[in-house]
């Protein structure tokens, strides 16, 4: 906890010498430093400059579960409610955690990741206090045949989340993206959802939700990125990011217990009104083919339809990618 209290210091951004960081904590120079050490070790971004001390590069609200809590987080639909700083992926933790986890709800949420995964394999930007990172553990008791849909469950509760809480044009992209539009074609990514299963595939499984968003992406974020992205301040948002992640996970929980005894059927009609792409000549690119045609929502499986030139089709969420069909193109 000693890191905690130390970078909860260094949070207002402004150089703190190692004696009065020291001071406050009750604790030697040479144990804060040490305490320095560790922090750099997991990849905390600290600027020290002599005869000054140490800061961290911009001023940061750190997330803490009483803060959290004071603003509607739902502890108690969880065994567990984690705030880690640093993570390899929180995904990951969950993962571990679910090795001897049988019906227990937990959620971690990390103020970075050092190897924050997307889906089909790609990075996950995950710079120090600026975003959302978070990966709850849900148990199903019904194994895969009752989770077909449920990353687009997932996206529904961040887009209602972010609609109530002020943020503006949020749309949904199958199978696992919340995009804003911002004059591309694609639109800009706000977020994304990666869902990966443990257990008995055909009893009861245990599924790992994660979710990163992006509240504050900048210039030197982007020329990280292989696609548009966008982040809530840049949208005119001013949100707390303890308020935010509290608001998301509080509709996170209500829907997924919905999803759990519904499935997905009930928020079809819902999803599809939010879809970005419904109405676009859309390219579907799978392994070895790619196919055209016209986005035309959701089934009550969460299958996305394309109206093509044989006819309505519906295909299910894997190893594919979905594209915007630029004026001109095709």
């Amino acid at each position: 906890m000693m890191n905690h209290a130390l970078i909860e210091i260094l949070a207002d951004g402004l150089f703190h010498s190692g004696e009065d960081m020291g001071s406050s904590l009750g604790i030697s120079r040479a144990a804060i430093w040490k305490q320095l050490q560790k922090l750099e070790a997991m990849n905390i971004p600290l600027h020290s400059v002599k005869g000054k001390g140490y800061r961290l590069p911009e001023a940061v609200e750190l997330l803490k579960l009483d803060a959290l809590q004071d603003h509607g987080f739902p502890s108690d639909k969880f065994a567990t409610s984690n705030i880690e700083l640093s993570l390899d992926s929180t995904n990951n933790r969950m993962m571990s955690v679910a090795e001897t986890n049988i019906s227990d709800r937990h959620i971690v949420l990390a103020e970075m990741q050092t190897a924050g995964r997307g889906r089909r394999g790609r990075q996950w930007l995950s710079p120090f206090a600026r975003n959302l990172y978070f990966s709850v553990l849900w148990p199903f008791s019904q194994g895969i045949a009752a989770i077909q849909g449920l990353s687009l469950a997932v996206g529904l509760a961040i887009q209602r989340s972010l609609k109530e809480q002020g943020v503006p044009g949020v749309g949904l992209k199958w199978p696992n993206d919340i995009l804003v539009n911002g004059g591309h074609a694609d639109g800009a990514k706000l977020g994304g959802i990666l869902i990966e299963l443990t257990g008995d595939m055909s009893d009861a499984c245990q599924v790992v939700i994660g979710v990163g968003l992006n509240l504050d992406i900048q210039p030197k974020d982007l020329a990280q990125i292989d696609q548009q992205a966008v982040g809530v301040k840049q949208l005119g948002g001013q949100l707390s990011r303890n308020a935010m992640a509290a608001n998301i996970v509080s509709h996170l929980c209500e829907v997924l217990e919905q999803f759990s005894s519904e499935g997905f059927a009930p928020l079809q009609q819902e999803w599809n009104d939010n879809d970005a792409f419904r109405g676009k000549k859309v390219r579907l690119i799978l392994p070895s083919s790619e196919i055209q045609g016209i986005c035309a929502g959701v089934n009550e499986k969460g299958e996305l339809q394309l109206q093509t030139d044989e006819g309505l089709k519906a295909f299910n969420a894997g190893e594919v990618s979905l594209r915007v069909v630029a004026e001109g193109e095709g």
